[in-house]
């Protein structure tokens, strides 16, 4: 009789599919143990028994010539292809994997996205397939190729068995009832039902040809590795793969056959390596194919298969309604543990109810709602991250050979004892203390290889410019980052120095050199800026756009204003901004003329930008020729409006012109003038602030007159320019306006000049005006 092999159809990611599975194994205590996997993580096996090893955790395979080329194959503590490893690793067993190697499909995704690049070119739509194999999804996260199929198999016996989804139907029999039965008896089952399946969807049409060829493909090779370790071995030879799987391995087909489906395929050169996972990415929700609802679930579910005391429905029901108890409390909503108690003891009688051994998910949320939130989602939705998906993320032994960037990046991690966490959370820098600099260094450095774990959200907060506030939020896709970022160097300062300084030799444009100079000096790469500078100062001479020259000030500037926390080349970058504000100052306004809508939009956001960055940069003449400048564009009848109006609007708020010029230039733009005209500059004038018009009434009720002066068809036309003006003010301030305008018009009190005449007020006013970036 012809030898077979044991095939063990899993769920990955199963926590019952892993509770029997170690059953079955210890069980048939088989010679050889294969498993669905990329064989080139088989070097990377023996390091899954190390202490430091704790999942989840994902092996790496990316191109050697393109680390974007990438796919994971991840595992967590429960799934089924993890604990197989360990117990042939624990039993001094020969394990290895046997699905299609990653360098085929990664010559794959290559070959999808060429033709999909040629298809876009020629103006033809190419859709990348979508492989959607929910039960047998193999764990690697390869690019997908066929389109979503309407039938799936699970759903089908679902159906059948009387549920009314495969998830539910996997989940009732397997997954929650994965200790106290027969493994092997379990799993002849389910290879007697899912081959049954698979021939019926497959007769149904519920499969792509596309789809239909590629698993084909792969079971090829499974096959090949089985019938070789049948020869090698003379013991029972264990094959773990996804069950969808098991009616094709179980095919008769010949040696041939199987090489002549596989023979033409493409391969390229891959390389691998182990990385942290992260329970987020486990999760369904994240877009992961062979995902899970809830791996925090999930993982109480393998406390109980995989714990050695046994302790029962009753604790595993108590111990989750304890957790989401001090979850609750977390939140600041009452949760005792009385209340814990009762919702351990509803959980359990709903189990009963339904015809289940062990409470599962949806009876442990039904009786925590009821028990712990007293019917409010929304307090049950507040710790649903925690609970349900988790926050756990892996970590590797320091005995495993990594990529040089992602050891060097974990001795970063320890110098500046920050920890990868998926969910986002923000850190306070100090700049001024050594622990602070090298976070803000590390952090600034990653961004610059692309690695944006942590975003700066605020670098102006607290006192001065000694502080950063930094959003962090790590995902294990950074690290195929570390990977690509391998072109640049093996450090990363040394990748982060590279990087700058290619793509500032690369930008088109002033204002990105002056973004790379400012991220090279914060990251304390001193080398890259000097070099970026340079190109910087070559550019600016032979750049004639003014709004791309204002757009590199104001990052100069902040780089100048870091020079008390840093070391800077001051003196160099002061004379970098001196010479650019100079060659804005002198073609501002001759270059506010006949801008079209992009453009001037682009023009006015620039200004702002400029305009604040010069009052701090603090040099008296570059700030006194730029305020002379902005009052002659006020005067240009050729000057875009928008320009016009932030103009005028600036000499407002500093205070330069008195009210009867702002009022006399006000009403010449806006009275006799060209509706849409008047409407773009009243919108660039009111930008920002209801102020200017609840304090200055001249205003208010010059802008009353012109719109009462509009007819119809002229006031609905400029009714989107008004409407973007005003949307800016909050409720009070458009409530203050509307009082104003239905008081009319009032004398101002003489007793609003008194305080002109006070002595106090007197004796503050310059530092007043200084503070505010007034002249004094």
């Amino acid at each position: 009789m012809k030898r077979k092999a044991h095939l063990f159809g899993i769920r990955h990611h199963g926590p019952g599919s892993a509770a029997l599975l170690k059953g079955a194994l210890d069980a048939l205590n088989p010679a050889c143990v294969l498993i669905e996997g990329s064989p080139e993580g088989d070097a990377l096996i023996r390091h899954a028994a190390l202490p430091g090893m704790k999942p989840p955790l994902a092996m790496l395979f990316y191109a050697a010539d393109e680390a974007a080329n990438a796919v994971f194959a991840p595992f967590a503590e429960f799934s089924p292809e993890w604990v197989a490893m360990q117990w042939a690793l624990s039993h001094d067993r020969p394990v290895r994997f046997i699905d299609w190697p990653a360098a085929v499909s990664l010559a794959l995704t290559r070959i999808t996205g060429e033709e999909t690049l040629a298809a876009v070119e020629k103006n033809q739509p190419e859709v990348p397939d979508v492989d959607e194999d929910d039960l047998a999804e193999s764990p690697d996260m390869t690019a997908v190729e066929t389109p979503p199929v309407d039938l799936d198999p699970l759903d089908m016996l679902a159906a059948a068995a009387g549920y009314g989804d495969g998830e539910t139907f996997w989940n009732g029999l397997i997954e929650q009832h994965g200790g106290g039965q027969s493994p092997l008896e379990i799993f002849a089952a389910i290879e007697t039902a899912m081959t049954e399946t698979r021939q019926h969807q497959a007769g149904a049409g519920g499969i792509s040809e596309a789809r239909w060829l590629r698993e084909e493909r792969r079971e090829a090779f499974m096959r090949g590795h089985i019938r070789e370790a049948l020869k090698q071995h003379e013991g029972e030879v264990a094959v773990v793969v996804g069950a969808w799987h098991i009616g094709g391995l179980r095919a008769e087909t010949t040696i041939a056959e199987d090489r002549a489906i596989i023979k033409d395929l493409r391969k390229i050169k891959v390389e691998a390596t182990w990385a942290p996972w992260s329970d987020g990415r486990l999760s369904y929700a994240s877009g992961y194919g062979a995902g899970v609802i809830s791996p925090g679930w999930y993982r109480h579910l393998w406390s109980l298969y995989s714990s050695h005391r046994h302790e029962g429905p009753e604790a595993f029901a108590a111990i989750w309604q304890a957790r989401t108890a001090a979850l609750l409390r977390e939140e600041g909503f009452d949760a005792s543990t009385a209340s814990a108690i009762e919702a351990a003891r509803l959980a359990l009688g709903l189990a009963s109810m339904r015809g289940l051994g062990v409470p599962g998910l949806a009876e442990m949320q039904d009786a925590a709602l009821s028990s712990l939130c007293h019917g409010d989602h929304v307090k049950l939705a507040m710790i649903e991250r925690k609970l349900y998906i988790g926050d756990r993320i892996g970590e590797i032994d320091e005995a495993v050979p990594q990529m040089p960037l992602a050891k060097d990046f974990e001795l970063w991690c320890r110098k500046t004892r920050l920890k990868p966490e998926e969910a986002a959370g923000e850190v306070k820098l100090d700049l001024r203390s050594e622990a602070g600099l090298l976070k803000s260094t590390f952090l600034h450095r990653l961004n610059l290889i692309g690695i944006h774990w942590g975003r700066l959200t605020d670098a102006e907060a607290g006192r001065g410019t000694y502080r950063e506030i930094w959003r962090l939020a790590w995902s294990p896709d950074m690290t195929v980052g570390l990977a690509e970022a391998l072109v640049w160097g093996l450090t990363i300062e040394q990748a982060a120095a590279a990087a700058t300084i290619d793509r500032g030799r690369k930008a088109n444009g002033i204002a990105p050199l002056s973004d790379l100079v400012r991220g090279a000096l914060v990251a304390d790469l001193p080398e890259a800026a000097g070099v970026c500078i340079d190109l910087l100062q070559s550019a600016a001479v032979h750049n004639n756009d003014i709004t791309d020259l204002m757009n590199a000030v104001a990052p100069l500037v902040r780089i100048v204003r870091y020079g008390t926390a840093r070391k800077l080349p001051e003196l160099e970058l002061q004379a970098l901004v001196r010479a650019l504000s100079a060659e804005v100052n002198a073609g501002i306004r001759i270059g506010s003329r006949q801008l079209n809508d992009d453009a001037t939009s682009q023009r006015v956001s620039a200004m702002r930008a400029y305009d604040e960055a010069l009052g701090l940069f603090g040099d008296a003449a570059l700030l006194e020729e730029w305020r002379r400048q902005l009052a002659l564009m006020v005067d240009d009848e050729q000057a875009v409006a928008p320009v016009v109006g932030f103009s005028l609007r600036r000499l407002h708020d500093l205070g330069l012109w008195d009210e009867a010029q702002i009022a006399a230039a006000f009403s010449r733009q806006i009275l006799g003038e060209m509706p849409d005209r008047a409407g773009s500059f009243i919108e660039a004038f009111l930008s920002g602030a209801a102020e200017v018009l609840i304090q200055d009434q001249t205003l208010l009720f010059l802008i009353d007159e012109w719109l009462c002066g509009l007819d119809e068809t002229l006031f609905i036309n400029n009714l989107p320019l008004l409407r973007r003006a005003f949307a800016g003010f909050d409720t009070v301030g458009r409530k203050r306006i509307l009082e104003r305008i239905a008081g009319g018009k009032k004398q101002r009190p003489v007793a609003a000049d008194a305080v002109k005449h006070n002595p106090a007020f007197e004796r503050a006013l310059p530092l007043l005006k200084q503070i505010l970036g007034m002249d004094a």
